[in-house]
């Protein structure tokens, strides 16, 4: 459990989620600020949301059929996507394709836990499955809690920057993290070597 592979798969998971719980917490304000005034497209976002679920078995073939570090590399910019489409001004981006974002941070989001817990199975076994997890689960809990200074932030009026910092972060950590994993699979080196 103490492999840099595990550390560095709790740290993509726990920074995954910070801006993932920030996401659900502010959309509805965000939305209002757009113009969502009726709440058409709030009301949307549980269905969009819940929707997602459906496409889990698509996303675990992609990662039996090219390894974890592509699907979770998908779940990555699935997250960037969504918090980017969701920073644009309505000038530049009509209210009705923020529906897009919704559709990337449900299979993001879905894909986040689906791809940390296959990680863990898959590149670890199944020996200490319990433990990993529910310590991955627990350190993405305490970590998590940075959303709130973010959703105070976005509260202040700027959600702009906010997401967009987010995303930047996503795009720092997540993409190199993902590569690297991509090429320790290819490579058949194991966990802890």
């Amino acid at each position: 459990m103490k492999t840099w592979e595990y550390i560095l798969l709790l740290l993509w998971f726990s920074l995954q989620l910070i801006p993932l719980q920030y996401y659900v917490a502010t959309i509805g304000f965000q939305l209002e600020r757009k113009g969502d005034d009726r709440g058409t497209y709030v009301s949307l976002f549980p269905i969009m949301y819940a929707s997602a679920a459906i496409f889990a078995p698509v996303f675990g073939k992609i990662a039996d059929r090219f390894g974890l570090g592509i699907a979770q590399g998908l779940a990555n910019a699935l997250s960037i996507l969504s918090l980017v489409i969701l920073s644009a001004p309505v000038a530049m981006v009509p209210l009705s394709v923020q529906v897009l974002s919704m559709a990337c941070y449900g299979l993001g989001r879905m894909c986040v836990f689906g791809m940390f817990f296959s990680n863990i199975g898959k590149r670890f076994g199944y020996r200490y499955y319990g433990t990993m997890a529910g310590v991955g689960l627990i350190v993405s809990a305490l970590v998590s809690l940075l959303q709130y200074p973010l959703i105070a932030l976005a509260a202040g009026g700027s959600e702009g920057w906010v997401n967009l910092g987010c995303a930047a972060v996503l795009t720092v950590e997540g993409f190199p993290y993902c590569v690297w994993l991509h090429r320790r699979e290819t490579s058949g080196c194991k966990p802890g070597k």
